[in-house]
Formats: C-alpha cells, sequence, structure tokens
C-alpha cells in the first residue's frame, strides 16, 4: 500500500482544535493550521503562502487580495453549502479549484423549514410563552389551517425537493420557481412549475426559499415582489439572508402582505441596529409579538450534520489534491 504524503491544511474559521475529524480524513503525515480568524490579517503571510488546501466557513471573504497569496494552494473547500464569500472568477485565473459540500445537511434544512412553518401555523412560540405567564387564551391572530394552502417553493434543489416531500402529508398543493431544473423533474415529483418569479408571488399562500445567494437571487425578494403577493402570505427563509430585501420586508410586514415570517439567515449575523425588522422582533414590538420567528442560521445543525459536513469537506479537499476529479466542484 501505497502511503499518502502529507499536506499543508489550512482551517481559517469557526473549527477550535483539535482538528481531529480532519486529521484522521487527511493522516497524520498532514499538517493543519487551525486560525480561529475573524480576519484574514490574523493569518500570517506565510501560513497563507504554503498552505494546499483551505477547509472555509462563512466568515472570511476569499477575494483577490487573498487569493494572489495562495502561492501553493490547490483547493479550497467551503464547508458548507453556500460559496458567496469566494470569488469564483478570479480562482478560475489562479487555477484553484473551489468545491462546496452540498449535501450534508439536507434532511435538518428540511426540518427546520417545516418546524418553522408549522410554528407560525399553530402559534406555537407565542402560546408556550403565554403559558409561563399563565395565560391561556387561546385566540392567536396568526394561526391558521394547512390543509388547501399553496405552497410556493423557490429553489427545487436538494432542500427544496426534500421540502416538497414532507409538506406532501399536510394536503398542501406545491408549486415551483426553479429556471435550472430541467422539464420533467417535476412530475416524478408530483409538484407544478411556475414560469416565473411573479407567477409564485400572485399563487402561493405561504412561501419558501431553497436558493443560493448569487448576483441574481440577491434581494431577488423584495418591494417588486411583494407588491405582486397575494395579501397575508407566510415567508420562510432557511438559505441565505440577502436574498431578502429585510427593509421591503418589514413594510410587507406591516401593510400585513406578509402575515408572518420564519428566518434562519439574515443580512446581517448577528444582527446590527441597522435590521430595524429585528430589532423590532428583539424588542417584542406588540405589532410583531406571535407573527415572527427568527433563529440563529442554524437550519443545517445536528452534532451528526456538522461531523458530516467537516468531514466530507475534507474528503473532497484529498481528492483534489491526489489529482482526482471533484464531485462538487463550482468554479
Amino acid at each position: 500500500m501505497v502511503k499518502n504524503k502529507g499536506f499543508n491544511i489550512v482551517i481559517p474559521d469557526m473549527v477550535k482544535p483539535p482538528a481531529d475529524v480532519e486529521q484522521e480524513v487527511f493522516g497524520p503525515d498532514s499538517e493543519i493550521f487551525i486560525g480561529q480568524a475573524v480576519a484574514t490579517d490574523q493569518i500570517s503571510d506565510d501560513i497563507w503562502q504554503n498552505c494546499e488546501a483551505i477547509l472555509a466557513y462563512d466568515k472570511l471573504f476569499y477575494d483577490s487580495d487573498l487569493l494572489e497569496r495562495l502561492n501553493k494552494c490547490k483547493v479550497i473547500i467551503r464547508v458548507g453549502v453556500g460559496y458567496d464569500n469566494v470569488d469564483l472568477i478570479e480562482t478560475k485565473k489562479l487555477n484553484i479549484t473551489v468545491c462546496n459540500v452540498p449535501d450534508y445537511g439536507t434532511g435538518e434544512v428540511a426540518d427546520h423549514t417545516i418546524f418553522l412553518l408549522l410554528s407560525l401555523a399553530r402559534g406555537l412560540h407565542d402560546y408556550t410563552e403565554r403559558v409561563e405567564s399563565k395565560n391561556w387564551d387561546r385566540h392567536h391572530p396568526v394561526s391558521f389551517r394547512l390543509d388547501g394552502k399553496t405552497l410556493g417553493i423557490i429553489g427545487l434543489g436538494r432542500i427544496g425537493t426534500a421540502v416538497a416531500m414532507r409538506i406532501k402529508a399536510f394536503g398542501i398543493r406545491i408549486i415551483f420557481y426553479d429556471p435550472y431544473i430541467k422539464d420533467g423533474y417535476d412530475k416524478a415529483l408530483g409538484v407544478e412549475r411556475v414560469e416565473s418569479l411573479d407567477d409564485l408571488a400572485r399563487k402561493a399562500d405561504i412561501v419558501s426559499i431553497h436558493a443560493p445567494l448569487t448576483g441574481e437571487t440577491n434581494k431577488m425578494i423584495g418591494g417588486a415582489f411583494f407588491s405582486k403577493a397575494k395579501n397575508g402570505i407566510v415567508l420562510i427563509n432557511t438559505a441565505r439572508g440577502a436574498i431578502i430585501d429585510l427593509a421591503e420586508l418589514e413594510k410587507a410586514m406591516r401593510k400585513g402582505t406578509v402575515k408572518a415570517c420564519g428566518l434562519d439567515v439574515l443580512p446581517i449575523e448577528p444582527s446590527d441596529e441597522s435590521q430595524t425588522l429585528i430589532v423590532a422582533y428583539e424588542n417584542n414590538e406588540e405589532w410583531l409579538r406571535g407573527r415572527m420567528l427568527v433563529t440563529p442560521h442554524i437550519a443545517f445543525y445536528s452534532p451528526q450534520s456538522y461531523e458530516e459536513m467537516r468531514r466530507k469537506a475534507a474528503q473532497e479537499a484529498l481528492r483534489v489534491l491526489k489529482g482526482e476529479k471533484a464531485r462538487n466542484r463550482v468554479n
């Protein structure tokens, strides 16, 4: 058996020592540097210049300034689904392969999407808070019946499909908008394609977002979308925060166009004072009470999915370093 040579691996952010999952994949002869950085300059140029692979999370941006320092880097793995923090054009120029991990927490995100919807439909969060205050009032301003509603899924990839399969049990009609899905997939899944985002806005009672963040999808759900939407829709986002224009969402919620929303992702995380809708939520303002749920970008998370994500990221990097074909190249 031929022994693999060791590699220089950098995990710039998020992971805390020890990198036991990654070390098991790369082997004992590989050097793994754990940066725990929140800015690229917290890692020395020497580390950047000598690394052969980067297991990148979402806290740092891999722009041309950083990429030009990566003299030996062959591959950057975005340890997660989204890769909007990596300059794909520049990496291609530099012959650096960029991959993501698209399939590590599909079930968790789909389950979380359903949880947010069911919690809003049943007023669950509000009711449990009431009971803690010994308030047993049954009336709720948001609670609604799911049977007969139409769910519009934006992005029918792995997670969108998993949501569609789960939600069928509730007697919900499913439509979707995804111009990148080939004809016929909708028939196999038993869902209905709509030809435009405007169509989806006009037909859906519930909208669930499962698209990547790109130039095309940035603030895709904004004023124009809400102007065409049914009055009183429910909006769920477990994809990327910047897909929704948060200022326009606040306007739509104040007008009643959006009855309720569940957000696992925000444009700015953690939130700050500029995101006034989230400030209102944090302050439990009366007009928003019972109409909104926010979770801290954890739809993907379970101990099992987190380990799976790390392991698959390391395995993909190792494939590229060994000269094999990447499975999930995005550039």
